[in-house]
């Protein structure tokens, strides 16, 4: 963002100048909080549909990855996350920008933590933000190495995080169950 001029955004637009500052009177940091809420809206139907209900979250995790890594590779290596690009670029000032940039994350966070299976919030919210963790840092060790091979990694080590919940969370109602039957045979 603080490489790129308002002139280098209109010259790429095809467009006057007079027309940006007509629709983007506060220029170029409007016109980035408009971009990145356009960017914002793309992830979220990914997300619904592959973090579908009664989908393992291990198997979605690797599909998610699977899908990131495959689509990096066939963009001939120059795909990145506008969002994650745009907040790495911030400066202190840049405020307005840095929240949007938050709240995209936390609400691409919260959409994967809605559709996991776990009971516990917490857990389901942190296994979402550890999803955004992973893709982000995936896209700027894929774009260093030109590889969607970061993207596999990542999903490679999530999925196993995801079994080791889905496990966790079964046992923790099995538990339940057999004690309320206990309870249930004292009666």
């Amino acid at each position: 963002m603080a490489g790129t001029g308002i002139k280098d955004a209109v010259a790429r637009a095809d467009a006057p100048i007079g027309s940006l500052y007509h629709f983007f009177p506060g220029g170029k940091a409007q016109l980035v909080e408009a971009a990145l809420e356009a960017h914002a809206t793309r992830l979220p139907p990914l997300f619904e549909r592959i973090f579908a209900d009664g989908r393992d979250p291990a198997q979605a995790v690797r599909a998610l990855f699977d899908t990131a890594a495959a689509g990096f590779d066939n963009s001939g290596a120059d795909k990145g996350c506008a969002v994650g690009a745009v907040a790495l670029d911030l400066r202190a000032e840049d405020k307005a920008i840095q929240r949007v940039c938050e709240r995209v994350f936390q609400e691409w966070a919260a959409c994967i933590a809605a559709r996991l299976p776990w009971e516990d919030h917490a857990r389901r919210q942190s296994f979402g933000e550890a999803v955004i963790l992973g893709l982000e840092g995936a896209f700027v060790i894929a774009r260093a190495s030109r590889s969607g091979e970061p993207f596999r990694v990542a999903g490679k080590w999530l999925s196993i995080a995801a079994e080791s919940a889905n496990a966790s969370s079964s046992s923790k109602r099995s538990r339940v169950s057999s004690k309320a039957n206990a309870h249930r045979r004292k009666r």
